[in-house]
């Protein structure tokens, strides 16, 4: 070194040169020993780093040399350097990671953290561990996961992917995934990293809130799933197979779903399945058809055919069926109904015209019926107002008023039916009976009309009420017929008392003429034959005055029985009634009795109809009995209303018989002795003139009873005294 003084300071590296020398010129100043490491430039060109241990040396407390000791120290500035190098780029990867990283102690205190763990967390922490209870921490919003992280890190283990979850400064809470690794554990530093998996849990609990959706849906869907191989055979089967088709949907898996469908329709659902599966990914095939169920009974689905064979979860067609039996059972009746209404429509023998019902009314439809009962054509009838078959049409078109009635009418109803007079082609006029109801109709209202000619039938009306006028007449000539035999006898006996009384008084009168001057004939004889006399005319006059009132009786009977309706004494009618009957009971050796009430008893009508009533029941009755037998004639009420009761104590009315007995022309007795229109024309007249009924009660072998009811009279309260009717024997 003396030789060459400044070689030492040439082989000093330039960028170490100041530093070095500074350091030197310190320790002469101070006398203090100096460590000091710099690069020096070795022969060959070489660089190498020493480490300098200057001693100052002292000479009379005064530094006066300076002594040392270089080391070459190149390989261990080697390592350092490398490590320098690492920590750098483990700073820079540090810093740079997006994932949270903090360099911690073992009690928790932050010594750095990255800009990723501020970002989860919200804020730099001064610890991660908080102090005191941990049950209280802000950070940690399940201390139990906070106890295990801290076990580990006292514990010097590691920690992977610990699930936990924190609440930000901000207060909302993240699910972080949480590794920790021991650096020193003499030191007690240790790193922590954070990945805010938030994101991936929420995306993975909405996934599985829509597995387990759809698992709800494919487990409980009323709807049937199944996922079909290309060649048909069932792979999975929904838990509907069950309740669909009755097929439990393990035994279905490997089964041919052809095996399960219609084999008349097998071709077709062939062709539509191949559309699908030949369509490429995501075709659609789409076909109703019938499935067949566990019990043999066939069901409607319609399906779709998906094709997911594509899809690794699938790898399949996926075939979504649905029970549509009812809706096409609907379908066809529907179908079915409307060929029907087409037929009934075309072939009805009524006119049908189905008629818009705004405006004019023009008609829509027509049948040929309707069309050639106004002498047209149906195409010629089509598109006018229905107003062309009235014959007042013309002038209720003009009238909005009638037209608004005439429809609120009709809405409020409904249906309406009704006779009227419609209006010909040619101008003539035909009666008509009209059924009318309102309908809707692809959101329009029309009108319905079925019209009848009844033309026919008005003239037969009118004719049977002919037939009917002279049937009455008829059956009131067949009563007189019945009163005919006991006419004569009637008459005829207190006839024959007066022509013997008459004779009686002629020879009385003869007598007397005889004895005038006589000397033998007294005073008191003459007064006897004068007695005598007087008797006979006497008995006569009231035989004649009998016949004259039994005349009058006739003349009320056989009175033309269509009459102004008027209030009438019931009582005396049905007495007048039984007097011209009495002969026809003592005939037949029946008791003719007339239970008369106390007070009065007025009916409203004509009384020849009562005669009418009181003749057939009674003579029916009297037919009935066996000599000896009773019919009685008693007035009554019930409930009010007024009643009359022929009774009889005869055979009564078998049960086959009992049913028909009011119909017309029916009879049980022989031919010639009953037309059958008796009990027929009875009911009618209770019903139709008095507005009551009849009724009966029989019991065979011991009688029957006839009840005709007369509504709307005043209450009988006259208590009934059994009187035998006049000329009746009672026995």
């Amino acid at each position: 070194m003396d030789e060459y003084p400044h070689l030492w300071v040439s082989r000093l590296h330039p960028e170490d040169r100041d530093r070095v020398l500074a350091s030197h010129a310190r320790s002469l100043e101070t006398g203090e020993p100096t460590s000091v490491e710099y690069r020096f430039l070795a022969a060959g060109g070489r660089t190498v780093w020493v480490r300098d241990l200057v001693t100052p040396l002292l000479e009379g407390g005064r530094v006066v040399a300076l002594g040392g000791v270089m080391l070459d120290i190149t390989a261990e500035r080697a390592q350092q350097d490398a490590l320098a190098a690492a920590l750098g780029r483990f700073e820079k990867v540090f810093e740079a990671s997006p994932m949270g990283m903090a360099l911690v102690g073992t009690s928790g205190e932050m010594q750095h953290a990255n800009a990723a763990f501020g970002a989860v967390v919200g804020a730099t922490l001064e610890t991660v561990f908080p102090a005191g209870d941990p049950a209280h921490a802000g950070l940690w919003t399940v201390p139990a996961q906070l106890g295990i992280l801290q076990a580990a890190l006292n514990a010097g283990a590691a920690v992977h992917d610990l699930h936990a979850q924190w609440r930000r400064t901000d207060g909302e809470v993240r699910d972080v995934l949480l590794s920790a690794e021991s650096l020193d554990p003499e030191a007690g530093v240790a790193l922590l990293m954070v990945r805010d998996v938030t994101a991936r849990f929420q995306a993975e609990a909405r996934l599985r809130a829509s597995e387990r959706r759809f698992r709800a849906l494919v487990q409980r869907s009323s709807d049937l799933l199944t996922v079909i191989s290309p060649s048909g055979k069932v792979r999975y089967a929904s838990p509907a197979m069950q309740a669909v088709l009755g097929h439990d949907e393990e035994e279905a898996l490997g089964e041919q779903v052809l095996n399960y469908m219609h084999p008349d329709e097998h071709a077709a659902i062939r062709a539509e399945f191949a559309k699908a599966v030949f369509g490429g990914p995501g075709a659609t095939s789409r076909l109703t058809s019938r499935f067949r169920r566990r019990d043999g009974q066939y069901r409607w689905l319609e399906w779709v055919a998906t094709n997911l064979l594509d899809d690794p979860d699938v790898q399949g067609m996926v075939m979504n069926s649905r029970d549509v039996t009812d809706w096409v059972l609907s379908e066809q009746a529907l179908k079915e109904s409307r060929r029907t209404f087409e037929v009934l429509f075309e072939a009805s023998p009524d006119g049908v015209m189905l008629v818009d019902f705004a405006g004019e009314m023009p008609i829509l439809k027509c049948n040929e019926v309707a069309a050639r009962m106004k002498g047209y054509a149906p195409e010629e009838l089509i598109g006018k107002s229905t107003y062309v078959a009235l014959p007042n049409g013309e002038a209720l078109l003009a009238d909005p008023a009638a037209n608004e009635a005439f429809r609120t009418r009709v809405r409020e109803a409904g249906t309406l039916r009704f006779e009227a007079e419609h209006l010909r082609r040619d101008g003539s006029i035909y009666p008509v009976e009209i059924n009318l109801a309102l309908v809707t109709l692809q959101g329009r209202e029309m009108l319905l009309s079925v019209e009848r000619d009844i033309s026919e039938r008005r003239a037969a009306e009118a004719a049977l009420q002919a037939s009917q006028a002279r049937l009455l007449s008829s059956e009131k000539l067949a009563g007189l017929g019945r009163l005919t035999a006991g006419l004569a006898h009637e008459i005829n006996t207190p006839l024959a008392a007066t022509l013997n009384e008459l004779h009686e008084a002629t020879r009385l009168a003869q007598e007397y003429r005889d004895s005038v001057g006589h000397p033998e004939v007294t005073d008191d004889d003459h007064r006897e034959i004068a007695r005598e006399l007087a008797t006979s005319l006497d008995a006569a006059q009231r035989n004649l005055s009998r016949i004259g009132d039994f005349i009058r009786k006739i003349r009320g009977h056989t009175r033309d029985t269509v009459s102004e309706r008027r209030t009438f004494d019931a009582v005396a009618g049905v007495e007048d009634t039984l007097t011209m009957l009495a002969h026809e009971a003592r005939a037949a050796k029946v008791n003719l009795l007339f239970e008369r009430p106390r007070e009065g008893v007025t009916l409203q009508g004509e009384p020849g109809r009562l005669t009418q009533v009181v003749t057939n029941l009674v003579v029916n009755a009297i037919h009935a009995c066996p000599p000896g037998a009773n019919v009685t004639v008693r007035f009554g009420q019930q409930a009010g209303a007024r009643t009359l009761e022929v009774e009889d104590t005869g055979s009564g009315i078998p049960e086959d018989v009992l049913p028909r007995i009011f119909e017309p022309m029916f009879t049980t007795k022989e031919v010639g002795k009953g037309t059958g229109l008796g009990l027929s024309i009875i009911h009618d007249i209770v019903t139709g003139h008095f507005g009551g009924e009849i009724l009966v009660d029989t019991r065979l072998g011991q009688g029957t009873t006839f009840t005709v009811t007369f509504p709307g009279l005043a209450p009988f309260t006259g208590k009934a005294a059994v009187q035998v009717a006049p000329g009746v024997e009672s026995g």
